[in-house]
């Protein structure tokens, strides 16, 4: 259990931006961390849930622009940095060498802002559509799955040469607690908000469009991918949920 803290303390500091009082390292739970990714997405949720709940009340733009823009705050904007290495990369088209080099790039090009723009563009119209009274307990289990995703596909899929996961040894165990993670964060949601269970459905298929094209554009796996891929993923949930509620609606 103390290594499980550890890992989690661990994950937690190195994932979000949130201070964390408990800051330790240990080399032999570092083989945790990824498992417990998901559970520093149940903590995003429910600050992205409290917090949209608490902007009831608040001018709508205002609302849209502050529930797009808490996951990137409390995450400090990491994966929204590997979205835009990726998407450098991935439409540049150039040979695969060249493609390696700019995703390691650290300035941003034409592509990454473009891509950018477009990403916070439909996030931002998405969470418009939300209104105050709108049951958005979905917010809880999206930050979840996509690392969930993240998680596995890093400890399954091929790793970049010059990615940090490069070395790894293999996890079957891992990957099975992270998959099943992942099950039951879908079953709770459909017995729990029965029909926004298809939200999360359409978050998966989103991560699973966006890694494999980018695994198989790049040949491999790296944090920028999983941050490219989840990033797509949870601006699909979002548009999900509002086009659920809009739904609800009318």
């Amino acid at each position: 259990m103390k290594r499980f803290l550890r890992a989690f303390c661990m994950c937690f500091s190195n994932f979000t931006a949130i201070p964390c009082p408990y800051r330790p390292w240990d080399e032999d739970a570092r083989g945790l961390m990824l498992v417990c990714l998901p559970f520093v997405g149940a903590v995003l949720g429910l600050l992205w849930y409290l917090l949209a709940l608490l902007g009831g009340r608040w001018l709508p733009v205002i609302r849209a622009a502050l529930i797009v823009a808490l996951p990137w705050l409390l995450t400090g904007f990491m994966h929204l940095d590997g979205f835009m290495d990726a998407c450098d990369a991935l439409l540049s088209w150039r040979p695969l060498e060249q493609r390696l080099k700019i995703l390691k790039d650290p300035h941003a090009g034409s592509f990454a802002v473009i891509a950018m723009i477009l990403l916070a563009l439909f996030s931002w119209v998405a969470a418009s559509a939300i209104e105050p009274g709108d049951d958005l307990r979905a917010l809880l289990f999206i930050p979840i799955v996509s690392r969930c995703g993240s998680a596995f596909c890093v400890l399954t899929l091929k790793p970049l040469s010059a990615s940090q996961y490069a070395g790894r040894e293999d996890a079957p165990a891992q990957r099975l607690a992270v998959f099943a993670m992942w099950a039951l964060a879908l079953l709770f949601c459909g017995l729990w908000l029965r029909g926004q269970v298809g939200i999360l459905l359409v978050e998966t298929l989103a991560y699973a469009v966006a890694m494999l094209w980018a695994r198989r554009t790049l040949g491999g796996v790296s944090g920028d991918v999983a941050g490219f891929a989840l990033s797509i993923s949870e601006c699909a949930a979002l548009v999900a949920l509002a086009s659920r509620l809009a739904g609800a609606a009318a």
